[in-house]
């Protein structure tokens, strides 16, 4: 049924845009976002040259309020480096394809119960981001190949001072070749809080792998804002380099700097290592954005991946085409 309001919304976007102009997304009503990514990225991988466009894509962004306490939110994703993938995997819940998320919210006081597709509550501060955000040199392995798109529902409660979200949520298992067919499923609990200069993402996911297995994959997300600076630190459970998701550890440091409101300087790397083969590899890289108008990013990196020996540089573009629709 979540999938027919998605389909609805698609036939429904161009009357919408007759009269669409362009806007933010502030305030209620709904609003679409059409955002194209070109990345220019040549390489290095194992002394031997390559070239590849990054991470770039188009996706969408199509959500708003249907009600004052109903509201909606929709992301696709049209094309990327290998766009046949995308659309051969439609209805399967073992990797990603082209409708990251779907699903309706319903909002009373401070609970709020979400059910569609939506994004497993795991991964700390890396799975945050949207994935037209990313950098792909500077991504884990959980990141690469756990497929964090699911269907299901949410419960979540809100502290009345707004500092503290709790979330239990049920989903189906990307261990699973289709959604709820295969009868495998996710059980998780999440914390976001924001104390100070303090911000956590800290969840706690049972995956179920077959029948009567299920692993534990614990993820600790920490950012600290300390004005121009901002420091994070990412810690988890797991590795898909291993044989059992959880036989491993990640630790992802970041760290940015903003001199000013149209520039950021960042750098980001990660530790990985695998229990259950004793493999140890890392990663990292630093870049910078630039803002030169609103909803326009300008981007450059250099990043090494020790795993794959691989030099990256890459250099590209990201801008959000945003329409108010009512």
């Amino acid at each position: 049924m979540k999938r027919l309001l998605v389909v609805c919304a698609a036939a429904l976007l161009p009357c919408f845009l007759v009269s669409a102009q362009e806007a933010d997304n502030s305030g209620t009503g709904v609003g679409l976002s059409v955002i194209p990514r070109l990345d220019l990225s040549p390489q290095i991988i194992d002394g031997k040259g390559d070239f590849t466009l990054g991470n770039s894509s188009l996706y969408s962004l199509f959500e708003g309020d249907l009600t004052e306490h109903l509201s909606f939110s929709v992301a696709n994703h049209w094309l990327s480096d290998e766009p046949k993938y995308l659309y051969k995997n439609t209805f399967h819940s073992d990797d990603t394809n082209w409708l990251d998320w779907a699903y309706l919210t319903y909002t009373a006081g401070n609970w709020d119960f979400s059910l569609g597709k939506d994004m497993v509550t795991t991964g700390g501060l890396e799975f945050d981001d949207y994935d037209f955000e990313v950098h792909l040199p500077l991504t884990s392995t959980l990141w690469n190949f756990f497929a964090c798109y699911q269907w299901g529902g949410k419960v979540g409660y809100t502290l009345p001072s707004g500092n503290d979200a709790f979330h239990v949520q049920f989903t189906t298992s990307p261990f699973g070749e289709k959604p709820f067919k295969s009868g495998l499923f996710n059980y998780s609990l999440e914390w976001r809080g924001t104390h100070g200069i303090v911000e956590t993402i800290w969840s706690a996911t049972a995956v179920q792998t077959d029948d009567d297995r299920f692993f534990p994959l614990v993820s600790l997300g920490q950012r600290f804002d300390l004005g121009d600076w901002t420091v994070g630190l990412d810690l988890t459970n797991g590795s898909c380099m291993s044989d059992d998701l959880v036989s491993g550890l990640i630790a992802m440091p970041s760290v940015s700097y903003s001199p000013s409101e149209s520039v950021e300087i960042f750098a980001k790397g990660g530790w990985e290592t695998v229990f259950d083969n004793g493999d140890n590899f890392a990663w990292g890289g630093a870049g910078v954005h630039w803002y030169p108008i609103d909803n326009l990013r300008v981007h450059a990196l250099a990043a090494y991946d020790d795993l794959t020996r691989t030099v990256t540089l890459s250099a590209g573009l990201l801008y959000n085409l945003t329409f108010k629709i009512r």
